[in-house]
């Protein structure tokens, strides 16, 4: 029997779903641009470049779980999660545009540590954010399908906010000048982008928090015994990784997000060098492929009453995903593709885009959902709400898109022989093809590998509605 429950209104799942455009904002950004500003744009190596994001994903990895322990056991009149909500905007907005405004004249090492300085700066700032946020989304609701709406919704917006960076940068920032016929090549255009991206990331926050904030009353709050220290802090992990399914979705997500990751940071080599469309088209590709994207996340809850389980709609979105990513790079691998001056080629690398965007859009909400319903299953076990710990690794695994995925970014970048700001013309066919075989199979590796760990997900419609029928047996106990 479904349990009984208030819904959430829907002002407040739209002001919920708002603080995820600036989490989209920044994905975007760190996503398809950081690499190619570091690298192209500044002369920054790839594998230095994907060496100083990969280092600000090291500190993540530490902040995450801190944050989320010490949200958790966060007692005060606004609540658990809101405090860092409203506190963390204009830091993580501030760091986010220093990162595309570096002084001019820096070395190589000085444009290294500048990266790695800002862009822990801006991870660890939206860390203070992105982990409350998400905590809040398992807070404001226990119904099963409710979970995957919220996650939809938020979904959307972010979306939304990655839509804003990939259309309107080009169209509003990137544009070609009288000294670059490619606006992506441009130094001056990055700092003004960011500056818009810094606006927009405040107003989302704050949007959000207090859209949110009439719901403070109905929130959990820390008992006596939930005092942050690092010692409970690291039980509380340790109690995490305990549920099976738990380890299950956060190892796939990761490994999904390496793969995603390393797509975006990727996709500006694909289009320019791979198949060598020109900056109108690249739009045009950007466009497609978030179309795609919130197609899918908007078809995630009617796909949802045919799959019936939150895992097989996951592993079958993956790999529609993969097939449709990799499967026109190994055609022309295989030279089954009329050459890229054909007319057909731009489209069918859109449409591919496209299409593939959608198995992608569909599966991303299911991270989030999963995840609330296993902190269910802790609450049955351990007698204790604490979304915190659990949406920090959540959070990692949506910050390991644009970290560890750049880092397999900038060694494919190197390993191909890519030169820095070279024109499509000049690039090698061999350092084309050795790019092309490195970032098709990956793909599909990588999604084999999230599909297997997410095969060990136990929770279900039917275990879930059991879990919260014993919790509050118990709390009326």
């Amino acid at each position: 029997m479904k349990p009984d429950y208030t819904p959430v209104p829907w002002r407040v799942r739209i002001a919920f779903g708002i603080g995820q455009l600036p989490e989209g904002i920044k994905s975007a950004a760190f996503g398809f641009f950081l690499l190619f500003y570091y690298n192209q744009v500044l002369g920054l190596s790839g594998a230095l470049s994907g060496i100083a994001i990969f280092l600000a994903l090291i500190v993540d990895a530490i902040s995450d779980p801190m944050v989320g322990a010490l949200s958790d056991s966060t007692r005060s009149r606004w609540g658990r999660r809101h405090p860092y909500m409203y506190a963390a905007a204009i830091p993580f907005a501030a760091s986010f545009y220093f990162l595309f405004a570096p002084p001019a004249g820096l070395t190589e090492m000085g444009l290294f540590w500048w990266l790695t300085i800002f862009s822990i700066a801006t991870r660890t700032f939206m860390t203070f954010y992105s982990v409350p946020h998400m905590s809040l989304g398992a807070e404001l609701t226990s119904d099963y399908d409710e979970r995957t709406l919220l996650s939809s919704i938020r979904m959307v917006l972010q979306l939304l906010g990655m839509f804003a960076v990939l259309i309107g940068g080009p169209i509003i920032f990137f544009g070609a000048t009288a000294n670059y016929d490619n606006g992506q090549l441009d130094p001056d255009a990055y700092p003004p982008f960011a500056m818009a991206g810094f606006f927009i990331m405040v107003i989302g926050v704050w949007v959000s928090a207090l859209g949110t904030h009439s719901q403070i009353k109905n929130l959990s709050q820390p008992g006596p015994e939930d005092r942050f220290s690092p010692r409970s802090m690291l039980g509380d992990i340790l109690k995490a990784f305990s549920i099976p399914s738990f380890t299950a979705v956060v190892t796939a997500s990761i490994i999904a997000g390496m793969s995603q990751g390393m797509v975006q940071a990727l996709i500006i080599y694909t289009g320019t060098y791979f198949f060598e469309l020109s900056p109108n088209q690249m739009t045009f590709l950007f466009t497609g492929g978030v179309v795609g994207v919130v197609t899918g996340t908007l078809l995630t809850r009617p796909l949802s009453t045919i799959f019936k389980e939150k895992k097989h709609l996951y592993i079958a979105g993956h790999c529609w995903y993969a097939i449709f990513t990799s499967y026109v790079i190994i055609l022309r691998l295989l030279d089954l593709l009329p050459p890229n001056s054909d007319p057909i080629i731009a489209p069918l690398y859109i449409i591919s885009g496209t299409i593939s965007g959608i198995g992608l859009g569909a599966a991303i909400p299911l991270t989030s959902s999963m995840i609330a319903d296993v902190t269910d299953e802790h609450e049955r076990r351990y007698k204790r709400r604490q979304e915190g710990i659990y949406y920090a690794a959540a959070s990692f695994a949506g910050k390991a898109i644009g970290g560890s995925g750049a880092i397999f970014a900038g060694l494919i970048i190197d390993f191909a022989g890519i030169p820095q700001g070279a024109d499509p013309a000049t690039v090698s066919s061999e350092s084309v093809l050795r790019f092309g075989w490195a970032l098709g199979p990956a793909v599909l590796v990588m999604t084999t590998l999230a599909i297997t760990c997410i095969s060990f997900y136990r929770i279900d419609r039917e275990s879930h509605a059991k879990t919260l029928h014993e919790i509050r047996e118990r709390s009326v106990g």
